[in-house]
């Protein structure tokens, strides 16, 4: 082959390399913001963000001090975010990202407990994290999912759960998405559009949270009150006039295992 021939092949290989490369950078890509908390409502520094099955070359970020990341260069769609720090238990969220915006991916990371040696785990009923929990129920106030009510549905999500109760809407939203809850009983007040249902994980209050940041194999007990007269004393604030959702997750142990 004539050498120009071949000079001239490479200049072409190039420019079409060249040009894919310009093509791929110019692509519009989107974003993936959020914070990281503990069940306590505390922010946590130097938590590893990353792409669920990325390449090397994936977004990553790290949280800061205050608990606050950014993913750029995320191409869009529906995408699998992983949080991950020593001492806690991974936590997955999925979301829509669009070019241009960021999307919210609010992580809420459990610790991994220490096991004593001579702890007793068979502690009745009244006892425990879930002694709170079985308290109130047995009152008969409110509506409440036990673990047993979880398996037995099988739901995708914790709004999907919800939808089974009386008195409790779900806004439909695309998949993927979080689907608000509202009480239909404070829906029809003169507050409705201020009216926030507030979210309280293992007793604290989850402020700005959903109740699909957590997967059903995640929690073991939910509480529901559908409005203010319904409302215990250890939920009842000047806030919680519209209802209130409290999460109680699972020993991350026991979440592991299938029911």
């Amino acid at each position: 082959m004539p050498k120009r021939a071949i000079m001239i092949g490479v200049a072409m290989a190039g420019l079409f390399v060249h040009g894919r490369l310009a093509l791929a950078q110019s692509r519009p890509t989107g974003g993936v913001a959020g914070r990281v908390s503990d069940s306590a409502g505390a922010r946590l520094a130097n938590v590893a963000i990353v792409i669920a099955a990325g390449a090397e070359s994936a977004p990553q970020a790290t949280s800061d001090d205050s608990g606050s990341f950014r993913l750029r260069d995320v191409d869009p769609g529906r995408v699998r975010v992983i949080a991950r720090r020593l001492g806690y238990e991974p936590e997955t969220l999925t979301v829509i990202v669009s070019a241009g915006v960021d999307a919210t991916a609010n992580f809420l990371l459990l610790a991994v407990p220490v096991q004593l040696v001579g702890q007793d785990v068979n502690a009745d009923a009244s006892r425990g994290k879930m002694g709170p929990f079985n308290k109130r129920k047995s009152r008969g106030v409110g509506a409440f999912v036990t673990r047993a009510e979880i398996e037995r549905r099988q739901p995708s999500s914790i709004s999907e759960l919800l939808r089974y109760l009386p008195g409790v809407g779900v806004a439909q939203r695309m998949a993927g998405e979080p689907q608000p809850v509202r009480m239909i009983r404070s829906a029809s007040s003169s507050m409705q559009s201020t009216c926030v249902v507030q979210i309280y994980v293992d007793g604290h209050p989850y402020p700005n949270g959903n109740v699909d940041d957590f997967e059903p194999m995640a929690i073991e007990g939910i509480e529901v009150y559908r409005s203010a007269s319904e409302i215990p004393a250890d939920f009842r604030t000047q806030d919680a006039t519209c209802g209130v959702i409290a999460l109680w997750t699972r020993d991350p142990e026991a979440a592991r295992r299938k029911p």
